[in-house]
């Protein structure tokens, strides 16, 4: 278990507000809480547990993870004991460290606005993120896409449980980092959707002539291809790819390469 992780994710100040949620609250115990776990549990053993598939709830009460499918020991090599004793803190610890905190933002924005809801509108959020596990052993990153929603709320419409499931991405190449939206519906039939701010896409931040080379190395020509076909020199070349670099946040070729592609340049 990473203690020192754990220890960070209860003592700063940013995340601790996620763990304080249930603080100041007067939770209502629901009569059909036991019942629905076990529909879980149901819903996961009809479902076989497909390969790359996983379903857990957190108990906002006290941060425990009253269910999740055993398999995710088998994806991130973090085993079940550990997510029990630890919860949702353990999740967190378990997850790639930027991305941990990432996630935590989110959730506080998100417990931000469904606790400004009606109970009829906190009926309807629904929620998604993508991102990253490191696995125990390896430390290798996998990637999941989840969708979330409220399982149980009381009747003074606080959260108790919510419910994930999650799908272990394989073909990853395409994802640069951690995204996030969640969407409710308005008492007057409206429907709300917040997502991550989204970095401008690069039509919008190169020049021509930049495009004009993105595309050709899009197409796997090399430097002094681009210079033949475009007319102009390698070294210009060289400076265009070096804007290009800069411009679009990425660190290395292979970097500019994996953000050309998730990008539609026109």
């Amino acid at each position: 278990m990473d203690v020192s992780l754990l220890d960070e994710l209860r003592n700063q100040n940013k995340l601790s507000e996620f763990f304080s949620y249930k603080n100041d609250r007067e939770f209502i115990p629901h009569p059909d809480e036991k019942e629905l776990l076990k529909d879980l549990e149901k819903i996961s053993l009809s479902l076989g547990m497909k390969e790359g598939i996983i379903i857990g709830c957190f108990d906002y009460r006290d941060m425990s993870l009253p269910f999740f499918t055993e398999n995710i020991e088998q994806i991130s090599g973090h085993s079940a004991d550990f997510l029990r004793a630890n919860g949702l803190a353990g999740v967190i610890s378990a997850l790639h460290p930027g991305d941990a905190k990432e996630h935590v933002a989110f959730n506080n924005r998100f417990l931000e606005a469904f606790q400004k809801a009606s109970i009829v509108e906190k009926k309807t959020f629904e929620l998604s993120y993508t991102l990253r596990w490191l696995h125990k052993i390896t430390k290798k990153e996998i990637w999941f896409f989840t969708k979330a929603k409220p399982y149980l709320i009381d009747i003074n419409g606080n959260f108790i449980f919510d419910l994930h499931i999650g799908l272990h991405i394989t073909n990853n190449e395409h994802l640069i980092g951690y995204d996030w939206s969640y969407s409710y519906i308005k008492e007057n039939g409206e429907k709300v959707t917040h997502e991550k701010a989204k970095t401008p896409s690069p039509d919008l931040l190169l020049s021509k002539k930049e495009k004009e080379v993105s595309l050709l190395l899009l197409e796997g020509l090399n430097s002094q291809e681009i210079a033949d076909r475009m007319f102009i020199s390698k070294n210009t070349v060289f400076t265009h790819r070096k804007k290009i670099l800069k411009k679009l946040g990425a660190k290395n070729s292979n970097d500019l390469m994996k953000i050309l592609i998730s990008n539609k340049i026109k």
